[in-house]
């Protein structure tokens, strides 16, 4: 039902007048900030196209066997494509038996779990691309009859995860699209994909999901939660349903609290405590949790930035007020360079790294660039 995606009321009348129209072209991207329900979207998408008690308004019934098939994601008229781990041999006739045991366990799982939450972001080890053999398969699937009156969906989350192989192979597929079928693709990065692919489809765009929105949605799911943690929570999530959930499962007040702790270390050239703040982070080699850290300090550098220009409004850690204004009189650093590096780190990540070299080298860099500032004030 529309009712599964998250706000978007814009969103869900374009698709209404496109499905009402029957005037349904053969590829869509549907683009915007992560966590704002595209994959969910296009999951509701290819359940009413395929429900049996399909209605304009209300969406999928989510009753029918077809609904129920597509929503678990192992439909045959749903193929949901998403990065995958290097396979034993990627002209395998199954992209997935190419897998080992462990990462087709783990795709299992995750599969899973995006199923009963459409927002939930699949992260499997060493799934870098969306492999060539993922596409040969849509083109396998695609050209094959289909059942009367059915529409074949193939979803491919985080299109700009397609390697230059992967895309080419798929641009094949676009120039010649087959009747009954239709490419959803879903990215946060436009730009990432060929100009000659998205010349061939029909851009959908989302929006962040309202901040009421997602204090209505926080709520729901942790009704307990006071007002102040509320207001920082959803600011924190900044219009994203899937940094929203992150939030709720994580310890980011414990993170956030370790952030000031980090900075007074490093500025006071405290190596030793700063060290073991790094091992705090690093934890168990948690990278979701190493990401949130980053996060948090990006968001707090900002603050300090916000009231150094006077923008206090706009200040998200509100109840560390008084320390954002002690550090911003003491530090005039270049804090939008800090935080592109900062970001730059975030997206590392997820990559190959060792967390513990990175961090410490972007300390050590962020370190320089705050005392330089305080040289300067």
């Amino acid at each position: 039902m529309w009712s599964n995606i998250i706000g978007q009321e814009r969103v869900k009348n374009i698709l209404k007048s496109i499905l009402s129209s029957g005037r349904i072209s053969h590829a869509y991207i549907f683009y915007g900030k992560p966590g704002t329900g595209k994959d969910a979207a296009a999951i509701e998408t290819a359940k009413f196209l395929n429900c049996e008690n399909p209605d304009i308004e209300k969406g999928a019934c989510d009753e029918c066997k077809n609904c129920k098939d597509i929503q678990s994601l192992k439909s045959l008229l749903l193929k949901f494509i998403t990065a995958l781990p290097t396979g034993k041999d990627d002209n395998e006739s199954s992209v997935l038996e190419s897998l080992d045991k462990s990462d087709y366990e783990s795709y299992l799982s995750e599969i899973e779990e995006k199923s009963k939450n459409p927002y939930h972001k699949i992260q499997l080890e060493k799934a870098n691309f969306i492999r060539i053999s993922s596409i040969r398969e849509i083109k396998d699937l695609i050209y094959l009859t289909g059942t009367e009156n059915r529409t074949k969906v193939f979803l491919i989350s985080d299109a700009d995860n397609m390697n230059p192989q992967s895309a080419n192979a798929l641009l094949k597929i676009l120039e010649e699209p087959p009747k009954n079928s239709l490419l959803i693709l879903t990215t946060s990065k436009l730009n990432s994909l060929l100009p000659t692919i998205i010349g061939r489809c029909q851009k959908i765009h989302f929006d962040s999901i309202g901040k009421s929105e997602l204090t209505g949605y926080i709520k729901k799911i942790q009704p307990g939660i006071n007002d102040a943690e509320l207001n920082f929570y959803s600011e924190l999530a900044d219009g994203s349903i899937t940094k929203a959930q992150n939030i709720l499962r994580g310890s980011y007040d414990e993170l956030r609290k370790k952030v000031l702790v980090l900075l007074r270390n490093l500025v006071t050239m405290n190596t030793v405590k700063a060290g073991f703040d790094i091992d705090f982070v690093i934890g168990k080699k948690d990278k979701e949790r190493v990401r949130q850290f980053l996060i948090l300090m990006q968001i707090w550098l900002r603050d300090v930035q916000y009231k150094r220009s006077g923008a206090e409004n706009l200040i998200i850690n509100k109840d560390e007020l008084d320390s954002i204004s002690k550090f911003a009189l003491k530090y005039n650093a270049d804090y939008y360079g800090i935080i592109s590096m900062l970001e730059n780190s975030i997206n590392d990540v997820d990559y190959n790294v060792n967390l513990e070299l990175m961090l410490f080298n972007l300390f050590i860099k962020i370190r320089e660039m705050i005392l330089a500032g305080e040289a300067n004030t």
